[in-house]
């Protein structure tokens, strides 16, 4: 009698067992049905998105920011309108509108560089259309990551980083005064005093929105991103916080929403008299 129900144990559990493996056999076979997965071969990338503002001790928000996720392929872009012009915010907006309705409705990934290229100009077009000659505009990072490869373009001072290994990193230059001087000096068309005198003039030297708008930054060839990479894209109010204060909060075990939330905390709680908007994308490559 012990021995028919042992065996009858053994029965019901290894059906258990079997239906088990059948379930993660078939939940395995068919991941790449399940929104923002993409199966590649061996390798399942993920990219988590993290997204938060604040709008600092400003009368109103002159950033805008949106992102869009596709499988393995993401968009993001933060705009931050000039806040010495009246209507920063407006500028700001109509760049990003405009270069997401150009990602949803052209085939980006054919060409990349024209994608970049064409909405910054069409960007630039349509808020001097409609301020004329009122002074307008808006600074402009935007990325486009697709299987581990981050293209990006910038126009202005804000900023595109990425987190890696504990360290955070910028990819682009900011358009301004203090590095144009750079640059003439180090191709010898200017003296050393001559660029020290000025080092600290951020004003910027282009911008979307701009009557002498020159060409955006855009990457010449992508940047190879790996797993546990963290793709940022900040607006310059975020830089109320120092470097290291970046990387520690990027560094906790908490979820990339969480990220961005805290960085606008960190600012919030800053003792400083004049606190700019503040907006942060966070693209978390798993």
């Amino acid at each position: 009698m012990q021995e028919i129900f042992l065996n009858q144990y053994t029965c019901i559990v290894l059906l258990i067992l079997f239906i088990i493996i059948f379930a993660a056999l078939n939940f395995i076979m068919n991941m790449e049905d399940i929104p923002f997965f993409k199966k590649k071969g061996d390798v399942i990338d993920f990219i988590g998105i993290g997204m938060a503002q604040y709008i600092g001790t400003r009368e109103k928000q002159d950033d805008s920011f949106d992102s869009q996720r596709d499988g393995n392929m993401a968009f993001a872009i933060v705009a931050d309108g000039i806040g010495g012009f009246m209507d920063g915010d407006m500028a700001s907006r109509i760049a990003v509108d405009t270069f997401m309705e150009n990602y949803r409705h052209g085939n980006v990934r054919d060409n990349i560089n024209y994608f970049f290229n064409s909405s910054a100009m069409s960007a630039n077009e349509k808020i001097r259309r409609k301020f004329q000659d009122t002074p307008c505009g808006t600074t402009v990072v935007a990325a486009l990551v697709v299987n581990k490869k981050l293209y990006f373009m910038s126009v202005g001072d804000s900023i595109i980083a990425v987190f890696r290994n504990g360290r955070l990193i910028p990819v682009n230059t900011k358009q301004n005064v203090e590095n144009w001087l750079e640059e003439q000096y180090i191709y010898g068309k200017i003296s050393r005093e001559q660029a020290l005198g000025s080092k600290k003039n951020r004003r910027l030297m282009n911008y979307v929105g701009y009557d002498g708008f020159k060409a955006p930054e855009v990457s010449d060839k992508p940047v190879e991103l790996r797993t546990g990479d963290k793709v940022l894209l900040y607006s310059d109010g975020v830089e109320l916080l120092t470097q290291i204060e970046m990387e520690n909060i990027l560094s906790r075990k908490i979820s990339v929403q969480q990220k961005a939330e805290e960085i606008m905390r960190k600012i919030m709680n800053k003792r400083a008299k004049s606190k700019d908007n503040s907006t942060v994308i966070i693209l978390d490559i798993r």
